[in-house]
């Protein structure tokens, strides 16, 4: 979960109290969602999941 969450943490995104953090829905957790490392480190792990056979995902036909 640090590797979603890791990268935000320096940022203002965690501070706000808006929707994007969800604070709009009474009792959520705010949560940092989109991944704030870069577009480069996100395909790259993108890459490492899906050549492992999506790794971590439950997969149906």
């Amino acid at each position: 979960m640090f590797m979603i969450t890791g990268p935000g943490s320096p940022s203002v995104y965690p501070r706000a109290n808006s929707w994007y953090m969800g604070a709009n829905v009474p009792g959520k957790p705010r949560v940092l969602m989109p991944y704030a490392g870069g577009v480069g480190a996100y395909r790259k792990r993108c890459d490492e999941v899906a050549a492992k056979g999506y790794e971590g995902f439950a997969l149906s036909v």
